[in-house]
């Protein structure tokens, strides 16, 4: 028996060029020079593309069987799931669980689930495979043997999204013997500059469309950073850059601390939040949440961190400065045991204005798996819906942004309440994911064993003074608090 798994075995790893690299490389041992290092890399970058040859497959494949209408867990449990006079009654959006579109957008959430990627990327991965699939599939074969990488594939891709077939597989034909040897960077201007060449719409016609495409977005960096990036017609760039580097030119000369690229970062911020010397003073931006969490103000305020909303912990003195100053920022305070909201610095709600904001604080963004559309981009949704008897309270609620609002009620989504802030998320595939609120800064464990008592600040020790500002009583014994004195 032995022998003939061995055979069996075999005969796949002859056939399969991805496992005999992956075997390849498993049996060797540990580089002894770095010649030996190198090629072992060059190894893991050929199985690398091997895999992402491989994930395109099955993105396209599975992404079609999902446009077919495939039977799905959902649609077993209910099989009058797909009436659409019953759909508009029930959830009351114009919209079919048919709709291809809706669907296809429906698999890449579940797909960006299991990878644990964002929607966008994975978007982006699957438009690249539909591409391989449908008009590169040499690309397609050479990406899964190894011989060219995911990004070259990806960039012939874009580049000629759009142009007919005939002509994309032409630019394709002459760059692939290319591909083999040519670096990311080497390879993505030859493309670009192939399709310029050979492009059958005016480029003029080309810019008119791509202008449509105008945004503004940003992401976050370390240590309390972000980046901020403009899409935008390139002469419009050039001009605000210039514009720009001109005022910070002239500040240039007097400054003994900051220089130059330090100069265009603080025009450019003060230009749009201040104004330009003599411009009238701008409203102040909308509300941005700053949680501030209050055992950590009195005890730790040098190494403690706050939160701002949207972007993640920034240092304690720096929130404590912002909430001084910055009339944009609402200063909130933490329970300093569970993190939970103590005070949302005003003393009169409504009851729906409250619960808004309580749920702006705790979510901080769409609570759709991946998602992090802003709380003003997100509306207020019941988890169990109205209609079926659910309540309106904070268990029964949670921000969704539109699209996720119509994944949960048209395609199926179901999300449950597990306390805490928690839901339990469930796909239409019948795949599940556990969702955390960002805006919960100790989020105890949903199991039923008790949590494990830890200290809320490592290695921190709270003085008779901060004991007396938080009105504890000395006698009683804080769980999770060392004692001022060393135990004996």
């Amino acid at each position: 028996m032995d022998g003939i798994w061995s055979t069996l075995a075999e005969n796949f790893l002859a056939r399969n060029p991805l496992m005999r690299a992956v075997a390849k490389l498993t049996s060797t041992h540990s580089p002894r020079t770095p010649a030996q290092g190198l090629n072992q890399l060059g190894e893991l970058s050929r199985i690398r593309a091997m895999i992402d040859g491989l994930e395109s497959t099955l993105l396209a494949d599975t992404s079609e069987m999902v446009q077919r209408g495939m039977p799905t867990p959902l649609s077993e449990e209910n099989p009058t799931l797909f009436d659409y006079k019953r759909e508009i009654e029930e959830h009351g959006y114009p919209l079919s669980r048919l709709d291809q579109d809706l669907n296809r957008s429906s698999f890449v959430a579940e797909a960006a689930l299991v990878t644990r990627t964002s929607e966008h990327s994975t978007f982006n991965r699957l438009a690249t495979a539909e591409g391989l699939r449908t008009v590169h599939e040499a690309s397609l074969f050479a990406l899964y043997s190894g011989s060219i990488t995911s990004r070259t594939a990806a960039a012939l891709v874009k580049q000629t999204r759009g142009i007919p077939r005939a002509t994309a597989q032409q630019i394709e034909a002459s760059l692939l013997p290319t591909a083999t040897t040519a670096s990311d960077a080497a390879m993505a201007l030859r493309i670009k500059r192939t399709r310029e060449r050979m492009h059958p719409e005016p480029a003029a016609d080309r810019r008119s469309r791509a202008e449509t495409g105008r945004s503004l977005a940003w992401w976050p960096e370390e240590d309390g950073m972000a980046v901020l990036q403009a899409y935008l017609p390139a002469e419009d760039v050039l001009a605000i850059y210039n514009t720009v580097s001109v005022h910070a030119n002239m500040l240039l000369p007097g400054e003994a601390d900051r220089a130059l690229g330090q100069l265009r970062a603080d025009v450019f911020r003060d230009s749009l939040l201040e104004g330009w010397p003599g411009q009238p003073t701008k409203k102040p931006p909308p509300f941005v949440g700053l949680t501030i969490p209050a055992l950590e103000l009195l005890a730790n305020p040098e190494r403690g961190t706050a939160n701002l909303e949207g972007y993640g912990p920034i240092p304690l003195g720096v929130a404590v400065r912002l909430a001084a100053t910055a009339p944009s920022l609402r200063p909130i305070l933490t329970d300093p045991w569970t993190g939970s909201v103590l005070d949302l610095g005003r003393k009169r709600y409504k009851p729906s204005k409250a619960l808004r904001d309580f749920l702006r604080v705790r979510d901080e963004h769409c609570r759709f798996p991946g998602c992090r559309r802003a709380p003003e981009l997100s509306e207020f949704d019941h988890i169990d819906d109205w209609a079926t008897g659910g309540g309106t309270s904070a268990r029964n609620a949670q921000l969704l942004c539109k699209r996720h609002q119509i994944y949960k009620h048209v395609l199926g989504w179901q999300a449950v309440y597990l306390g805490n802030g928690s839901l339990q998320w469930r796909t239409p595939h019948g795949l599940t994911q556990l969702e955390l609120p960002d805006g919960l800064l100790y989020p105890r464990p949903l199991g039923p064993e008790a949590p494990p008592i830890q200290l809320m600040l490592p290695g921190t020790t709270i003085d008779a003074q901060a004991k007396r500002l938080l009105g504890w009583n000395e006698s009683e014994k804080i769980p999770g608090i060392g004692d001022d004195s060393p135990e004996p």
